[in-house]
């Protein structure tokens, strides 16, 4: 089970870091295409964010849970797999508030698609650039932490032992 919660971990928080890398630069492509209108702009920004956020949440769900199973393990140290959880837990909370406080607020403000745009949306629309920008960089440090080698915390053995271990 171990060895499981170590792949679903790593895999989850790596895929988390490479879609919403992928989102962010398809994202800003699409609106800042000339060629596409305000009209265009709004459906797609609806569109797509849902999924960015339902995508978020289940990938770093399954990298708390495996977090959470791995702390007793002893696959990492106690200071490491307290940071990872932390990490986990921050950018799910991250999450949570940029979607409820500041996208629910900003897809409002562009429907009907088309709409023109109050004065507090470029507000808001800053606050989620800087917000996810943070996100994606915390998931990336718990990528790193996580995808760096796992070693098992052995007691160390006495030179008595190692001399009767080389005898046999």
């Amino acid at each position: 089970m171990q060895s499981f919660n170590l792949v679903l971990i790593r895999f989850c928080l790596s895929a988390w870091v490479g879609a919403a890398v992928i989102f962010v630069i398809n994202g800003v492509q699409d609106v800042t295409f000339q060629p596409f209108d305000s009209l265009t702009r709004d459906q797609l920004i609806t569109l797509h964010f849902p999924v960015y956020y339902t995508i978020a949440w289940v990938l770093l769900t399954g990298s708390f849970l495996s977090s959470l199973m791995l702390r007793t393990k002893n696959l990492w140290s106690r200071k490491k797999a307290n940071l990872i959880t932390a990490l986990i837990m921050l950018i799910l909370a991250i999450s949570v508030v940029d979607y409820f406080w500041i996208y629910t607020p900003l897809e409002s403000m562009i429907t009907p698609p088309g709409s023109p745009r109050p004065a507090q949306f470029h507000h808001y629309h800053q606050a989620s650039k800087y917000i996810n920008s943070v996100s994606i960089l915390l998931a990336l440090i718990a990528a790193i932490s996580v995808n760096g080698p796992a070693f098992r915390q052995t007691p160390e053995i006495s030179s008595a032992d190692r001399s009767v271990t080389n005898v046999k």
